[in-house]
């Protein structure tokens, strides 16, 4: 084989393994501390209610999977309680946008939850908006099946990677 076919194959290799390179290897990552606000509007039993409260989150991206774990207190005054989460994230093609889904994986009590991440800029001010379903009728302090939807809003305050709490194995 001649040294031009086999450069030329190196080239056409090297080409297509910049196509197959995964959307985050540019280097954009979710991984940081963030803080901010989540909005719920909730059903007990029949009894609808609304609140706003400040919520912090940890997150860990390895490739397209991310890990959560969220720290807030809620309105039953059940003092400060946490959420784990686990999911996927997609990068736009040019990189500028990022979106993705997550669902809940443990926490302070059972719970059901799906959640996602509207496309958000990957600039360095990074924010971002999540919409989530959540259900449990093992809520301490109320009887019966409560459902949200709730709206988050999280700022990214740091960068440095937190310590988040491994999934829950059990069947939640």
């Amino acid at each position: 084989m001649t040294s031009k076919r086999i450069f030329g194959k190196a080239a056409i290799v090297f080409l297509l393994a910049g196509y197959l390179t995964p959307a985050n290897a540019d280097g954009f990552s979710l991984t940081g501390q963030y803080e901010g606000m989540y909005a719920c509007d909730s059903t007990t039993g029949g009894v609808p209610s609304s609140w706003a409260d400040p919520m912090r989150a940890g997150i860990v991206q390895d490739g397209d999977r991310i890990s959560i774990d969220l720290l807030y207190t809620d309105k039953q005054e059940l003092g400060a309680e946490y959420s784990l989460y686990t999911g996927s994230i997609a990068l736009a093609p040019d990189g500028k946008l990022v979106s993705g889904y997550f669902e809940s994986c443990g926490g302070t009590f059972p719970s059901k939850e799906l959640a996602r991440l509207f496309p958000a800029a990957t600039d360095t001010a990074f924010s971002f908006s999540v919409t989530s379903v959540w259900a449990s009728d093992q809520v301490p302090n109320l009887p019966g099946l409560t459902v949200q939807t709730c709206t988050w809003s999280l700022k990214r305050v740091s960068t440095e990677t937190p310590k988040v709490r491994p999934c829950e194995t059990a069947d939640r």
